[in-house]
């Protein structure tokens, strides 16, 4: 009866839990919440003139690699710091005040990135400052717009005293200090890594609280563009002071046929002063929400303000495995309970997959072999910056998998738990890499809270504990390094290998002989046969490939506007073409695949190194998510439906009679082509290559025909486009939800009369937007564009614009017309539908509600 009891109460629990995240206007209480704190934060940019030298941080000289000596000098700076809760930095300066008047500081509502929104700076050729994208930041002549300050006020209801509370972020460039109430709860200097505060002792229960935070972005951890910012979520959890830890989940499983032994490992915090006892409910749910199984443990010792772990098994029978083509998840409901009363609740998502990497034939996944289709990937879009909104997550990686893509590098940092949580859910497999490979406490820190924090995930198949340290990799200090990291890797999480992003240079060097997976950056010189050979027992993968060159809708190099070639022929000399690398790869079974540099551009890390060279062009799409020619190489080598893309286009002004090269991508086994309906003949495919004719200009139609097995298989067309005449607006979803966070992704067209795309078209298009939506990021993938990404305007690249709407929390229809000379306007309409909202901390004090349990428990 005392059994039957516990489950009901937990599944009560549970269920009501369950309803208070998807339904924000029910009273019901949960044990556990989790309140969403991003809307209605107060920002300025630059210090108080009241501000001093406490708010000071030494480091080391390089943030961006790892020196060995620079390893000493950060535990020697450790000791030079002035620990922020002992010294309360703020006595005696305004911002952190909770008294202080922000009334004219800017509105905003994170995520917030506030360097995507600086200007450029041209004279700056500072290499740093170049690699960052040429924005105003990092230097000691943009220091104003170095320092930025975020504060936020809240009510905190009577009723939650006593219980634990804190403040979770899950991502903040950089170097920030928090305060609550004018007390200084700390700092936290990683770029990428989240962390938390606890805040129940400094609370003003039934009053207004005011949470302040100071981001110090001078210094760049990294070579490419990073933000500026509170540019990921922020939480406020409450729950009981007897609770599950934070982070304090960690699921393993053990597969054998048809079933599975789930091993469920619990972290239970103890924030009172007294001992307690308790009892721990795991429950095992199957992704339509039914009860698998469960395992109680009854008896928990809780001593005051220590943490017990505790192992539980659950058995699954006929367990569903995670995989790229059926990425099915179940979840463990973690209940707490104190005299049969629930009291802390937790939800843990995980997958059943079964990973291995062999020696000679690569990476296997559920005892398949999985050829990794990979890409390297920076958390940069075009509008937005680093702020990336959780759906934009899920757009690019859709995009990626229209490309055939399999596989995610988070490259070179932690990533936000979204984008995680999308290719967990989207079948795509992940190596997670932190961004310091040090031993210094500082940047084990970060390790262990990266892997505590995703280790439950079912698509990471490598952590990656560092990229191109090549101070370090060549030295025998690369191997102490790489020993001790990975050892303290497989102490959090054993389940999984370790990978180092090694450069050719120091390949055979002693971090490569010590790491467990290799991973290979960049073909060059093609000694990966001899590093293979010196070491057969190694498994591998090529971490980092391709590295190509090009600009969308450019067929020549553009030494003025600063535009790299479609046909790639300008490379670096570590890069190699797709078909290079491809070809390479696919004659070698021990690599387990690669990851291309990159899946997108990304802002800095120009090519052309050089005003007003802006953005990469590495990516085999541009910053909006446009396909470039090469995503289409890659798709006919990734995908197994049929595949046939010819370029370039068919616009040449002036050029009547002269030379096009005309390439096709395609797994067809044959690509015919033909000129106005006249045939330039049948070529056979070759696998991971194109196809090339050169065909001299008439206007007209292109048309290629791809056989499979001598029947005609699909068509693919490029036509020679009238003169521009009107605007085309197509959205990916025209129905988003009203909950303030969602977001429709516009693609802007100008087309001729037939609405046919002007492939050279650059005109200024401009906006206007009514109803419950906003514009919160425009652009167009030009690599050298200045123009600013958040505004009501964008000039079209080669045809193309983006334009990204955010709902507002308002039903309604949301109206975007697009204007400009001499076009035809055009006028979308997205549909903001009445949704669930996260629950989310009020904007209002006054509308907080004291919610009291509901009667149906």
């Amino acid at each position: 009866m005392k059994t039957l009891k516990l489950t009901v109460a937990v599944f009560c629990v549970w269920g009501l839990f369950n309803a208070s995240f998807s339904d924000s206007n029910t009273n019901l209480i949960s044990p556990r919440e989790r309140l969403l704190f991003d809307f209605g934060w107060k920002f300025k940019l630059g210090d108080p003139v009241d501000i001093d030298s406490s708010v000071n941080y030494p480091e080391v000289e390089h943030l961006d690699k790892t020196w060995v000596n620079e390893i000493e000098d950060e535990i020697k700076f450790g000791s030079q710091r002035i620990y922020p809760v002992k010294s309360q930095p703020g006595s005696n300066f305004s911002y952190d005040k909770a008294s202080y008047n922000d009334r004219l500081w800017t509105t905003v509502n994170l995520p917030h990135d506030w360097a995507v929104d600086l200007p450029y700076d041209s004279l700056n050729k500072e290499s740093n400052h170049i690699g960052h994208g040429f924005k105003a930041i990092g230097d000691k002549k943009h220091k104003s717009n170095n320092i930025g300050w975020y504060r936020r006020s809240f009510t905190i209801p009577v009723n939650d005293k006593g219980k634990a509370i804190w403040v979770e972020f899950d991502g903040v460039y950089r170097n920030c200090l928090v305060w609550i109430n004018g007390y200084c709860l700390g700092r936290n200097v990683s770029g990428y890594m989240g962390f938390k505060f606890d805040i129940a002792e400094y609370l003003n229960y039934g009053g207004q609280n005011t949470i302040i935070v100071r981001v110090d972005a001078s210094r760049f951890e990294g070579w490419w563009y990073e933000g500026a910012g509170i540019y990921r979520h922020v939480w406020l959890v409450k729950t009981n002071k007897l609770h599950i830890a934070h982070w304090g989940t960690y699921v393993t499983s053990n597969v054998s046929g048809n079933n599975a032994k789930v091993e469920v490992q619990t972290q239970i915090r103890n924030e009172s002063e007294k001992t307690d006892t308790c009892t721990l409910v795991s429950t095992l749910i199957d992704a339509t929400g039914k009860q698998i199984s469960e395992s109680i443990q009854k008896g928990i010792i809780c001593k005051p303000l220590k943490e017990v772990i505790l192992a539980q098994t659950i058995a699954v029978n006929n367990a569903k495995l995670w995989s790229i083509e059926k990425p099915y998840l179940y979840k463990v409901v973690s209940t707490i309970l104190k005299k049969n009363i629930p009291v802390d609740l937790y939800k843990t998502p995980f997958g059943l997959p079964t990973i291995r990497f062999d020696k000679d034939s690569g990476f296997y996944l559920n005892e398949k072999r999985v050829l990794l289709k990979g890409v390297c990937v920076h958390q940069d879009h075009a509008g937005v910056g680093t702020a990336i909104p959780d759906r934009l997550q899920y757009f690019r990686i859709e995009k990626l998998k229209e490309m055939g893509c399999n596989a995610y590098r988070t490259s070179h940092n932690p990533p936000t738990p979204e984008l995680l949580q999308a290719c967990d859910e989207s079948g795509i497999l992940v190596i997670d890499e932190t961004r310091r490979f040090s031993t210094d406490p500082e940047g084990k820190s970060q390790l262990e809270k990266l892997i505590r924090r995703d280790r439950n995930h079912p698509s990471i198949i490598l952590w990656s504990i560092g990229n191109e340290e090549m101070p370090t990799q060549k030295l025998e200090a690369g191997r102490k390094l790489v020993t001790e990291l990975q050892d303290y890797v497989h102490q959090l999480d054993p389940t999984r290998q370790v990978t180092l992003a090694v450069n050719d240079s120091a390949w055979g060097k002693p971090a490569s002989q010590a790491i467990e997976v290799m991973g290979y950056n960049y073909l060059r010189n093609g000694n990966m046969d001899d590093f293979h050979q010196a070491y057969p027992e190694k498994p591998s993968v090529g971490s980092e490939e391709a590295s190509s060159h090009s600009t969308r809708g450019i067929y020549s190099i553009d030494s003025v506007r600063l535009f790299a070639s479609s046909y790639l022929p300008l490379m670096r000399y570590w890069s190699s073409t797709p078909e290079g690398w491809l070809q390479y790869y696919a004659k070698r079974p021990w690599l387990s695949g690669g990851f291309i540099w990159t899946g997108f551009d990304y802002r800095g890390e120009p090519l052309f190194r050089r005003w007003p060279s802006t953005t990469s062009c590495y990516g085999v799409m541009d910053l909006c998510g446009f396909p470039k020619d090469p995503f289409y190489c890659y798709q006919a080598s990734w995908t197994v439906q049929p595949v046939l893309r010819i370029l370039p286009h068919w616009n040449w002004p002036g050029q009547l009679g002269k030379e096009i090269k005309v390439w096709s991508y395609s797994n067809c086994d044959e690509v015919e082509l033909f000129l106005n309906d006249v045939s330039l003949g049948k070529k056979k495919t070759i696998a991971n290559d194109h196809l090339e004719w050169m065909v001299k200009f008439t206007p007209g139609t292109l048309l290629a025909k791809g056989y499979i097995k001598g029947k005609l298989c699909l068509e693919d067309k490029v036509e020679t486009a009238g003169t521009a005449s009107q605007i085309s607006l197509s959205a990916d979803r025209i129905t988003v939800n009203a909950d303030g966070e969602d977001v429709s992704m516009i693609t802007v067209s100008v087309v001729d009369a037939k609405g046919r795309r002007v492939p050279n078209a650059e005109h200024k298009i401009s906006f206007q937007i009514k109803g419950p939506g906003k514009i919160i990021g425009v652009g167009n993938g030009c690599p050298s564009s200045t123009e600013p990404d958040k505004a009501s305007y964008r000039k079209v690249f080669n045809g193309l614009a983006q334009l990204i709407i955010q709902t507002e929390k308002q039903t309604g229809n949301i109206e975007l017309t697009s204007t400009a000379s001499n076009l035809k306007s055009s006028t979308i309409i997205i549909t903001a539908k009445k949704c669930n909202p996260r629950l989310a901390v009020s904007l209002n004090p006054q509308e907080l509600i004291e919610v009291k349990p509901s009667k149906h428990c």
